[in-house]
């Protein structure tokens, strides 16, 4: 990775992050104003404001948040997830964005607390491993723990969270964005192969 990906300007992490959150929302992966995703742009990260639906997103509905998870820029607050962004950022410095969401199909298996089935070979290798997080009140600390407890192992890029919805991360946003669209994917097909 060359020093120049890290100083993105804030234009080129903003245009990333306004096409993801549509691309999200067209694709049916987030409904109303949940979920949430977030882009590292050099020392600072740009998350989603608080209530905020990803169809639609506007720059105004942007905040910068610095490491400590303080507002720089935007009129916040950022998601109340941003304490669980903040703590993959710390430590996994490879990932440069996290999509959080919803999604309907793979969050059948999360409320079930059982991983998706990974039939195809494309599946298998996106996801080696596939942590369940328990279920944790939703952007409380221990949940932020947990979800960081998950992702010391390396090989995991994407986790359900029981009764909740999965957290994906990649090496860019659209990276972890594509990885949350095949775990959708991956748990139609597996729905739709118990019906047959």
């Amino acid at each position: 990775m060359h020093s120049s990906d890290h100083h993105q300007s804030f234009e080129s992490c903003l245009k990333q992050f306004l096409e993801v959150a549509h691309r999200a929302a067209l694709l049916g992966l987030q409904a109303g104003t949940g979920g949430n995703i977030s882009v590292r742009c050099g020392s600072n990260y740009l998350m989603k404001a608080t209530r905020k639906s990803l169809y639609g997103l506007t720059e105004a509905d942007v905040v910068v948040v610095d490491g400590d998870g303080k507002v720089v820029r935007g009129s916040g607050p950022a998601t109340k997830e941003a304490g669980l962004h903040l703590n993959l950022y710390r430590l996994r410095e490879e990932v440069q964005g996290i999509v959080h969401y919803h999604a309907p199909f793979a969050s059948a298996y999360a409320v079930k607390g059982i991983p998706i089935p990974t039939y195809s070979a494309h599946a298998r290798r996106a996801f080696p491993r596939m942590p369940i997080v328990p279920e944790l009140r939703d952007g409380s600390p221990e949940l932020a723990e947990a979800v960081e407890n998950a992702f010391q192992d390396r090989e995991v890029n994407l986790v359900l969270l029981e009764a909740h919805g999965l957290v994906a991360v990649g090496d860019s946003l659209l990276a972890a964005q594509t990885l949350a669209e095949l775990a959708e994917e991956t748990a139609k097909t597996a729905i739709a192969a118990r019906l047959l």
